[in-house]
């Protein structure tokens, strides 16, 4: 694992007029751009309730760790769903993590670092660098809940009911500030679990440890993984605990792609397209011809190898269009495979409305492991059950047929119980998911979501 952040900031030619990605938060746009907090929460509370055996002592899950976490967005929303829930994040990016409690605030995010980073014995605590976030960037309620999500995605109408909620709380009621619910921990997962702070009771076994957005796919070889699992089992709460991971499902081919000669020519002076700090071109696959439709590359020379000329040009794939920072486009960029390791590049690039752009801001070297590498990995590793499911994806939440005044109780206040489960059930009408038997078969004409589910022995 490396310890290096996974972000950059922007790399476009220094002087000359400034630009909105010269001043765009990277951290922001891809919370809005990459993330739906609430439909991953509301997934994971019911995979992890649907885990569970007959005479689970646990059947809803209160302990959320996030691994890989950036800013832990899926940790804090998860505080959100019941007043009682915890949440912890892990990541090496120090920043993202220092972030994170600057938004919500040093009352109600606990800062630790692990050994690895202080070079002691112990894990110690960071002091917060601010106590109170920042009114300006950040919606909130007594529980610390953040809003980030775009409008049109399927969580709108619990955003638009929340919104309420928290409009009413801010001007009638004044909350003291409880123990910090929230744990971040600057660490690499592979040293989980870590030592406790001198003189402290270790962190909660968590009920559940999700690795999301394919981050099994970090690791790039089978020892690593095993490490990585065999940690998991150690960290959970033994007999009920769970971890959830996902992992890429649906056709390989058949990704809609624009015209990529007349996109790299349309982007190709626009400020931060071009990485002034890496002057390495990529190299730009020929145009199939005929029969002559099979490419192979030699592999990259020693100097090539960690700058752009070590991966040839993929396609760009404009994804969606977010709000932050007056407007921006979320363009992907997926690269070929390395055809005997199973590795590719992937990028993640915002372009402004001034056609600055954040280019190839996230980046991610991924090893694609097939469900039953993963699979077999996870029951090595000690896991007591291991279960695939698969659910189709929500393009657009088109319908809304429920009242914003809905879920007021009899004294007109709103009760956020009722609102959350009845926003579930209208979710659940539209999105189910399957547990994959062995032996059956899935069919899809599009990419789906795929999960994977293991229990704690």
């Amino acid at each position: 694992m490396s310890h290096e952040a996974r972000h950059q900031g922007y790399g476009g030619a220094a002087g000359g007029p400034a630009t909105l990605a010269a001043t765009a938060d990277v951290l922001r746009c891809y919370e809005e751009a990459v993330q739906e907090p609430m439909v991953e929460c509301v997934n994971l509370d019911g995979l992890y309730t649907n885990a569970q055996e007959e005479g689970s002592d646990r059947i809803d899950a209160v302990v959320l760790r996030e691994d890989f976490c950036s800013t832990a967005i899926i940790a804090s929303t998860w505080l959100a769903l019941r007043p009682e829930n915890r949440s912890q994040g892990v990541d090496i990016d120090l920043d993202a993590l220092r972030d994170t409690q600057a938004k919500l605030g040093g009352k109600k995010v606990q800062l630790l670092q692990s050994p690895s980073y202080t070079q002691a014995p112990h894990t110690v605590e960071l002091p917060a660098t601010a106590a109170e976030p920042s009114a300006s960037t950040l919606e909130k309620d007594a529980s610390g809940y953040i809003s980030t999500w775009a409008e049109g995605q399927a969580t709108a109408r619990l955003d638009r009911r929340l919104a309420k909620r928290q409009q009413r709380a801010a001007q009638n009621t004044q909350v003291a500030a409880d123990e910090p619910r929230l744990v971040l921990l600057h660490s690499d997962v592979l040293d989980l679990p870590v030592p406790p702070v001198q003189g402290r009771t270790p962190l909660e076994a968590p009920d559940i440890v999700a690795s999301l957005n394919y981050a099994m796919a970090y690791f790039h070889d089978r020892a690593t993984l095993l490490r990585y699992l065999r940690s998991v089992v150690a960290s959970l709460r033994p007999k009920t605990g769970v971890f959830i991971t996902d992992m890429f499902g649906g056709p390989p081919t058949g990704e809609p792609y624009e015209d990529q000669d007349r996109l790299w020519a349309q982007f190709y002076d626009e400020p931060g397209f071009r990485r002034a700090q890496d002057g390495a071109e990529q190299v730009v696959l020929r145009p199939c011809t005929g029969d002559d439709d099979l490419q192979v590359l030699p592999g990259p020379t020693p100097e090539q190898r960690g700058t752009r000329a070590e991966w040839p040009r993929g396609h760009l794939k404009l994804v969606r269009t977010g709000d932050a920072h007056g407007g921006f486009e979320y363009w992907r960029e997926d690269g070929p495979i390395d055809y005997a390791t199973n590795r590719f590049r992937m990028s993640l690039s915002f372009r402004f409305s001034d056609h600055s752009w954040l280019r190839d801001v996230f980046s991610y070297d991924f090893r694609i492991w097939s469900l039953r590498e993963l699979t077999e990995a996870m029951e090595e590793a000690g896991f007591a059950s291991v279960r695939i499911l698969v659910l189709p994806r929500n393009d657009v939440d088109r319908h809304d047929s429920s009242s914003d005044d809905s879920d007021m109780d009899e004294d007109g206040e709103d009760n956020f119980a009722a609102m959350f489960l009845r926003t579930e059930r209208e979710e659940r009408r539209r999105r189910k998911f399957h547990t994959v038997q062995p032996e059956e078969k899935v069919f899809s004409t599009r990419s789906f979501s795929t999960y994977i589910v293991a229990r704690a022995p």
